[in-house]
């Protein structure tokens, strides 16, 4: 066991050849150790793509942090959350329904909007983030860039870009076989072989199934409401002359099924799940969940790219073409997720989303190697999206089958509201960007895009009248008196996105940059009618209508960021130090607002939002094995202007957490020649922050702290053996809190304590 000796009996000589980047903690030094020990060059020099071309890490004026193969299996990363949330500054939710939300120093999406950071998965952006929420396996190498990358990626990567490549075909037969069993029933199996067919053409599969019972139990039913099962399969080939012409083709598909929404309620003196009748909204009192009605959640996405790479010599030019299909389905009980079934007003809910999208982007970047470097493309985007959403009488305590139609007053589940909005996006943009060695010690760097979007919606809900209501069953017709043809919108939004940079190294191990970025996030629709909607409904509630500041359209979102970073190496490369300072002024914030009221779920518009913060890591090789690193990030966001309400100015940002801290220990131990013991321990810290604009009194989450370790036994035939845990000290929390009415909130649970052992065999 050759390898295992040198590791555990070299790990200082290894670390003095280690390159830290800024923001690179222990996923680059574990890579490196890797690369040495295959006998890779010396250097352990890792290639990053966010660039859009492969580039040394040391060489990026980024914020960024990397993962690659070796680092996901050794932590033991199976989803984004195990990634992002101990990244500094950065922070991932999601919930049980497919929303998706990741917060880059304090920018984040909205929830039935846009996302602040682009999900780039094998060189092809997504168009949203609901298929990002997923297993992840057979991962070549993820990458975190933090900051604006909107002048490479366009719409969505104000805040950052995530980059995701799933491993490529072999010039050797090789793969790798896992299997996992934890608490709460969890069964976890993925595989991945890949190698050569014959000279030119290669393969890589990829396979995983995922089935658990959830950590939560409605007290009322029983049901297991985070229950979940996924399914999941990829394939890939790619062509490569030897000449410098490659064809990759890869497709892919995801399936799940579980419980549907699964919210717990808050509601002042109701007692309701164990909640002390003298407490109102509180973001820090955990309860039970307590809906009478069984949820249901169905999604399936396939996608299909085709990948097309061609060597001219002075330049390559890379063409990409790409199919996303992704139908999605839930139905629980209505808000506010309580037993109330047969009770006046009492609801259940469904909601469907079909996306189709067609992306192409074609490119030519010259050959890294010379002192001016450039590239220039154009990206070409067309996005369709289906939604309905249907409120129906909870009177059987059940989600009925029917899906997608309305019913009538004599069914068992008589429709109360129903929308049908068709959302139609098309989008362009040409980009370039520069790069020129100016000496040896300084790199100037310019990029620009500019991005035309149009977009359009249409509501294709029947205008018959609702004998419930006796108002059309369509809120445009019902509201703003336009016919059925004309409940239509349409709207183009440009922005132009420069990026600026600078980078000097002062000596090979002491380096800085400085950074300005300009980023960019479409407009877009509500409902249509949701404005006179919501006026409607103060009126009838005795409130000023003039207080609604809900409109039927909302503008784009514009941010320009600044950034400083300083790069440290010292003690031969054994002690790495980062350090980043940003301030990012953000023009149009998008923020969700939900008023069960009416049943609206809408985006609203935050004139002004002003961030400001530092990111900081560092990581510590000692001659013997152990790995000790650690970050920290703190953002001040705070409420510059709201027109819409004067009086939250001054407020701290919504979801701004005000820091994050992290901290891990990892030890090689060479139990024999042939056998290594690996234990490694990680503690995360995400400080307050506040959920909505008005920062609603009992909204505040305070800090939480996470704790989970992994002991792993590796021998010298690909074998390994780990236990491992989440949460270790069972803390109990929300995720999300969305404020209601002033009076109750609804609140998303996360995870309690898991545990489980894994078997992993690689050959």
């Amino acid at each position: 066991m050759k390898r295992l000796r040198e590791c555990a009996a070299s790990v200082g000589v290894i670390a003095c050849c280690i390159a830290f980047p800024a923001h690179a903690q222990l996923a680059q030094d574990e890579q490196q150790v890797a690369g040495a020990d295959r006998g890779e060059p010396a250097t352990g020099e890792i290639i990053v793509t966010g660039n859009k071309r492969d580039q040394s890490l040391v060489d990026v004026p980024i914020s960024v942090q990397v993962f690659t193969d070796e680092v996901i299996t050794d932590r033991g990363i199976t989803g984004p959350a195990d990634f992002l949330n101990t990244t500094p500054n950065v922070v991932f939710i999601a919930d049980n329904a497919g929303e998706v939300f990741v917060n880059i120093r304090g920018q984040t999406g909205a929830r039935n909007g846009d996302p602040n950071v682009a999900i780039v998965m094998d060189g092809v952006t997504l168009s949203s983030l609901k298929p990002f929420n997923q297993d992840l396996f057979a991962i070549e190498q993820i990458e975190v860039l933090k900051g604006p990358q909107s002048a490479l990626y366009g719409r969505n990567a104000a805040a950052g870009a995530i980059i995701i490549n799933t491993k490529k075909p072999t010039d050797v037969f090789e793969g790798a076989f896992t299997a996992s069993y934890a608490n709460h029933d969890t069964k976890r199996v993925n595989g991945n072989v890949q190698g050569p067919l014959s000279d030119t053409l290669g393969f890589a599969l990829a396979a995983s199934y995922r089935d658990t019972d959830g950590p939560f139990k409605s007290i009322t039913t029983g049901e297991n409401v985070l229950r979940n099962r996924v399914m999941s399969g990829r394939g890939r080939m790619v062509f490569d002359n030897g000449e410098g012409l490659t064809v990759d083709a890869k497709i892919g598909i995801n399936d799940t099924k579980g419980g549907g929404i699964a919210y717990n309620a808050h509601i002042a003196g109701a007692g309701i799940g164990g909640l002390p009748v003298d407490r109102g909204i509180d973001a820090n009192y955990v309860i039970d969940f307590v809906s009478d009605v069984r949820g249901i959640f169905e999604e399936t996405f396939w996608d299909a790219t085709l990948k097309v790479e061609n060597d001219m010599d002075f330049a390559t030019l890379t063409m990409i073409g790409a199919y996303n299909n992704l139908d999605q389905y839930y139905g629980s009980d209505g808000v506010p997720y309580v037993p109330d079934t047969g009770t006046p007003g009492a609801t259940v809910q469904q909601y469907t989303i079909r996306d189709e999208s067609y992306s192409g982007e074609m490119r030519l970047t010259s050959p890294g190697s010379q002192k001016f470097r450039w590239q220039v493309g154009f990206y070409y985007l067309r996005y369709d999206r289906d939604q309905t959403s249907h409120l129906m009488a909870d009177t059987l305590g059940v989600v009925p089958e029917t899906v997608g139609s309305i019913l009538p007053p004599t069914s068992d589940f008589p429709t109360v509201a129903f929308g049908n909005p068709f959302y139609k996006t098309t989008s362009y943009a040409p980009f370039g960007n520069v790069e020129f060695d100016v000496t040896d010690k300084l790199t100037l760097a310019l990029a620009g895009r500019y991005d035309t979007e149009k977009r359009s919606v249409r509501e294709l809900t029947t205008a018959d009248i609702n004998p419930l209501t006796g108002a059309s069953y369509n809120l445009c017709v019902a509201l703003t008196g336009r016919s059925l043809e004309d409940c239509y919108s349409s709207r183009t939004f440009k922005a132009f996105q420069p990026k600026a940079s600078i980078t000097y190294k002062f000596t090979p191990e002491v380096s800085a940059y400085a950074s300005y970025g300009k980023g960019f996030k479409s407009g877009g629709f509500n409902p249509i009618g949701s404005r006179e909607a919501l006026r409607q409904s103060a009126i009838d509630a005795g409130a000023d209508p003039d207080s609604v500041f809900v409109e039927d359209q909302y503008g784009k979102e514009v941010s320009k960021s600044w950034e400083a970073g300083l790069k440290t190496q010292l003690f031969d490369r054994m002690l790495s130090f980062n350090v980043a300072a940003f301030k990012t002024d953000v023009t149009g914030a998008q923020q969700f607002d939900f008023s069960p009221s009416v049943g609206l779920q809408t985006i609203v518009e935050i004139d002004k939002v002003k961030l400001k913060g530092l990111d900081a890591d560092f990581n510590l090789n000692t001659p013997g094995g152990l790995n000790v690193y650690g970050s920290a990030g703190y953002v001040h966001g705070r409420i510059a202007q709201f027109d819409g309400n004067p009086a939250f100015v001054g407020n701290v940002s919504p979801k701004t957490y005000e820091y994050t801290l992290s901290l891990g220990v990892a030890q090689d131990i060479a139990l024999s020649d042939t056998l290594m013991l690996v234990p490694r321990v990680e503690f995360t810290r995400f400080g307050p922050f506040w959920q909505n604009a008005n920062n609603t009194p009992g909204t505040r989450r305070d800090p939480l702290s996470l704790l989970k370790g992994r002991l792993s036994l590796r021998s010298e035939g690909g074998w390994e053996v780990s236990a491992f845990g989440d949460n270790l000290t069972n803390e109990k929390y929300y995720q999300e809190i969305v404020p209601l009415l002033g009076f109750f909130s609804v609140n998303y649970r996360g995870p309690t304590r898991s545990y489980g052992v894994e078997v992993r065999k690689t050959f």
